[in-house]
């Protein structure tokens, strides 16, 4: 998942060519442009080194604030325009490569720049000006061989992450003009045509990037699909690697549209009217009776890792849907309320102006008109800024033009920036906000080591020594400790960005694989281990991941120079070399995943097929397919795929049990491979739930077999206990689908479940201003939440056993210092739920189990004092009528000598017993702390008197009754 981190750079397009008008005013400027002109009135390329194409033109009322940008399929280009000029940049290291101005008399004719575009293949733009002209060129390498400026290392520097590839060198060539006398309200680029939404009349026009072939173009009014034909497009945006697009229309719905050419369009006529039998579709969004308009689509984004389109709002919010079971449906998943968690009042709607999923589909990148910026998780946790923050508050206190509103906004290659263009339509400058990626390892679920890790572009953080703090202390998160590991430079400056890490079960060693190649590193000495020859590093990519098997590095890898997929293990101790290489195994498809527990090996590979093999041993790594599979039954397509791992468990009979868990697509799997007589494998499967973003497996320290699956819906965490039983596949899938499971809601992101410990872990982002700058700083701050309680109450509540089964789960958990907190949360929930009803010991009632539950801990009579006092009073009288009478209570303590506890139940009796009975109960502990020389105790209770009775009489009374007592 991903988070702001740091302060955003500002990148610039250098504003140098203006000058303020002679009077002044600033809404007046004046450019000077000794400018190379672009020739946008001819057909043909003008060289751009030509002494004739140089001129010295003077205009008036032209800005140079950068009014759009775009970015390449890949992000690896980016596009800015101001009304003026188009400039071209490159991603690593940042920098602009070309740059084209345009000539006076083009501003004049044709109109300013006002949107950009890509051709998907990344090799033209388009711009729409002002008075509705395209503007064609081409991104061309600058000679025959499009090498690159290289960069180099040296003494005195070192380059930065991805800049060891150096700049492309690439050029902007004008092609061509074309006039849209029907006006343009958008736009999409296709492989082969440019999608041009028109304004009068209503139409939708294919355009050959070529430029000079036929124009085929279809009215509005002709396309049989649309509920409303009076309309016209709104935004249109296009699936990545699809000719399929998304259309908003000016009715507010939203259409998923396909083109499908038929004979008359493949006609070879300069211009082609079609009837709309090309063009077909459905509306996704948008009730045919009409709605309120402050839910009408303006913008959308696909992500096709996920099958989800989001489409933003007029009033401010996202509404997200996801494909179907059948073919060309489309459903609504759900919402993230903007307007809701940014602390701004209902009545203020903004209008959701800009949307960008990132590249692995994870996290969604969301820009309004006057609000900051913000990120949300795949199915609707919001990342930044969070909940917590007083948005309109932030909005006041900092000048950062990019936290005011957004004109658009988009992914960085490597997904380590978020690049935002702000609302000052005036600014030549926009910004790029770092972010820090957390995956949840599901590879390692079962570690020794909680698996954190956080990637940043040149280092990572991971989590080392927080659990391994003392049991019995208190949850302070200052101690979960980040530990901060530098990528060495000379592999992170040719293989940014880092693609896959993996930490060893004992949390000692860690992997890393960029672009090309791998690395690992221990955390114990802080050495890294790199490939000695650079040439056998960039020969392959790592890809399917990376997995520790002891002190084995496993990874799965694709040959660069013949296209071979192999999987390799490493020696840890040994040099990572290709003669180091202990053991290959060929694959005829690339790896998509791999996991490993104990000595099994799953490999998944794009063909659809699961690999399941045994490693042998540590000493003596033997290789070998136990069997394989296809999963075409469960996984519709490989990319749909995010995690697959493996477990054994033991059996009937002493055997081993496999367990396999598939996150496919949002949804959670659990499989049971069963062996046929004819030596082949068959899969009993079975959904556990949907709208998943991660899944743990965790296992409890005093039973092997004691396996709990953790799923994150982005709202809320669901638990399943012990579900990873023995026996028949069919038997133990059909039980799995009926057990219980429970949920809590965190509000925090998790990153991993510390069983040992009874909390999540997880992280919650923070905004600091610094001063004087007013400058926005972004951070990440460690949260827990403890978990017990919400486990012993669903045990007790659905458990016929479940006191019996608490206390078993509860003993092991004794010795953590905040034991009694966790039952005294569990209590005060439960009393708060059933207080109102008013259920008492009739059957269904939760809270007499709980109390029979606490009566086994030597905690109980501090639990029940202590929740009594945190609880409203009106609630006394129905907790003490299951517990029983405080003076019993108070009684039991003095037994127990539980001093302390008991001067807490004197402040109960004293608001529930006449004052004559709260003075002698005083009198006889205030004797049994006299006899047991506490004399803070005394203290306490010689305080206590003297506050309920401000005459002092009682207090007189009290001390005159101990002294005959002891005289």
């Amino acid at each position: 998942m991903y988070w702001a981190t740091g302060s955003a750079r500002v990148l610039a397009v250098e504003p140098s060519l203006l000058k303020l008008g002679s009077d002044g005013d600033d809404e007046e400027l004046e450019l000077v442009l000794p400018v190379i002109t672009s020739g946008q009135d001819k057909e043909s390329d003008i060289d751009a080194n030509s002494q004739s194409g140089i001129q010295s033109r003077v205009i008036k009322g032209i800005g140079s604030g950068i009014v759009d940008m775009a970015r390449n399929e890949q992000g690896s280009l980016w596009a800015t325009i101001t009304r003026e000029s188009i400039h071209l940049w490159v991603h690593r290291p940042v920098g602009v490569v070309s740059k084209v101005v345009r000539t006076p008399k083009s501003l004049l004719d044709h109109g300013a720049n006002q949107r950009v575009f890509w051709k998907p293949d990344s090799t033209m733009l388009v711009i729409i000006t002002e008075q509705s002209f395209l503007h064609l060129y081409k991104i061309v390498p600058q000679g025959n061989d499009g090498a690159s400026y290289q960069l180099t290392n040296s003494k005195s520097y070192a380059l930065g992450p991805g800049e060891g590839i150096g700049f492309p060198d690439l050029t902007i060539k004008f092609k061509l003009t074309i006039k849209m006398d029907a006006g343009v309200s958008s736009l999409v680029g296709l492989d082969s045509d440019i999608v041009v939404a028109t304004v009068n009349p209503p139409a939708v026009q294919l355009i050959p990037w070529a430029g000079k072939v036929e124009v085929k173009t279809c009215l509005i009014k002709h396309m049989s699909f649309l509920l409303d034909k009076s309309v016209r497009i709104v935004s249109m945006s296009r699936f990545p690697k699809s000719t399929t697009q998304t259309w908003c229309m000016s009715d507010g719905k939203a259409y998923i549209v396909y083109y499908t050419p038929n004979a008359s369009d493949t006609a070879s006529v300069s211009s082609v009217s079609s009837n709309g039998d090309s063009w077909f579709g459905f509306c996704f969004h948008g009730n045919p009776e009409g709605f309120d308009m402050q839910d009408a689509g303006v913008v959308s984004a696909s992500n096709p890792e996920y099958s989800l389109l989001a489409i933003g709002t007029r009033g401010g919010d996202v509404r997200i849907f996801k494909s179907g079971e059948h073919a060309g449906q489309w459903v609504f998943s759900h919402k993230l309320a903007l307007k809701e968690s940014q602390g701004y009042s209902n009545n203020t709607p903004d209008k959701i102006v800009s949307l960008a999923w990132n590249s692995d589909g994870n996290a969604l990148a969301v820009g309004q008109e006057s609000r900051c910026p913000s990120i949300w998780s795949v199915y609707g946790r919001r990342l930044f800024p969070s909940g917590s923050h007083d948005v309109p508050g932030l909005k006041n206190a900092t000048e950062d033009p990019y936290l005011q509103g957004t004109r658009a906004l988009f992914w960085s290659a490597g997904n380590m920036d978020i690049i935002v263009l702000g609302a000052d339509d005036s600014s030549s400058n926009f910004y790029a906000i770092p972010c820090a990626k957390a995956l949840p390892s599901v590879q390692n679920h079962l570690s020794s080591a909680p698996q954190c890790l956080l990637h940043l572009n040149d280092r990572l953080l991971v989590y080392t020594e927080g659990h391994r703090q003392d049991a019995s202390s208190t949850i302070n998160p200052d101690t979960f400790v980040w530990n901060n590991v530098m990528v060495p430079a000379v592999y992170l400056s040719d293989n940014w960005p880092i693609r896959y890490s993996c930490l060893s079960q004992d949390g000692h060693y860690l992997s890393i694989a960029g672009r090309r190649g791998l690395a690992h590193y221990n955390l114990h000495s802080c050495r890294w281990r790199l490939f000695g020859n650079w040439q056998q590093e960039q020969s392959f990519r790592c890809q399917g991941g990376l997995a520790w098997f002891k002190n084995i590095l496993i990874a799965g890898c694709e040959i660069i120079t013949d296209q071979r997929y192999e999987l390799r293990l490493y020696q840890r101790e040994n040099n990572l070399d290709n003669n180091d290489v202990i053991f290959t195994e060929q694959f005829e498809s690339r790896i998509a995943h791999i996991s490993v527990w104990r000595s099994s090996l799953l490999v998944y590979t794009s063909n659809n097929t699961l690999y399941c093999y045994s490693l042998g041993s540590a000493k003596r790594v033997d290789l070998q397919l136990i069997w394989k599979t296809s999963l075409q039954d469960i996984v519709e397509s490989p990319t749909l795929l995010k995690s697959v791992s493996i477990l054994t468990a033991e059996g009937e009979g002493g055997n081993e049990a496999t367990h396999i868990t598939l996150l496919v697509d949002g949804k959670v799997y659990f499989l049971r491979p069963e062996f046929l007589p004819d030596g082949s494998v068959r899969l009993s499967f079975r959904q556990i739930t949907d709208k998943a973003e991660y899944y743990w497996i965790t296992r409890t320290t005093h039973d092997a077999n004691d396996f709990s699956l953790w799923v994150f819906n982005g709202k809320s965490l669901k638990m399943w206990r012990n579900v990873f039983g023995t026996g028949d596949g069919e038997r133990n899938l059909a039980g799995f689908s009926k057990h219980h499971f429970l949920e809590m809601d965190i509000d925090f992101y998790p990153l991993a479940i510390l069983p040992e410990r009874g909390i999540v872990l997880g992280l919650e982002p923070e905004i600091a201003i610094h001063k004087p700058k007013s400058l926005a700083m972004f951070k990440m701050a460690t949260k827990t939440h403890l978990f017990l309680q919400t486990i012993l109450r669903h045990v007790l509540t659905h458990n016929i056993d479940g006191e019996w089964e608490a206390y078993e789960f509860a003993k092991h958990y004794q010795e953590l210092g905040y034991f009694g907190h966790a039952l005294e949360i569990l209590l005060h929930n439960v009393l708060e739920d059933e207080a109102e009803s008013g259920i008492g010991f009739e059957e269904g009632a939760v809270l007499p189990r709980v109390v029979n539950f606490l009566q086994q801990f030597p905690q109980y009579l501090d639990v029940i004092v202590s929740c009594a006092r945190k609880t409203e009073v009106a609630l006394w009288e129905y907790l003490f009528s299951i517990v029983g009478t405080p003076k019993d209570l108070f009684e039991q303590c003095l037994e127990a000598d539980q001093l302390k506890t008991a001067t807490s139940y004197l402040l109960i009796l004293h608001t529930m017993e006449p004052l004559q009975t709260t003075s002698q109960d005083t009198v006889r502990l205030l004797e049994r702390t006299l006899q047991a020389q506490d004399f803070e105790l005394c203290k306490e209770l010689v305080r206590f008197l003297n506050s309920i009775d401000s005459t002092g009489a009682t207090l007189q009374q009290a001390l005159s009754m101990v002294s005959v007592a002891n005289g």
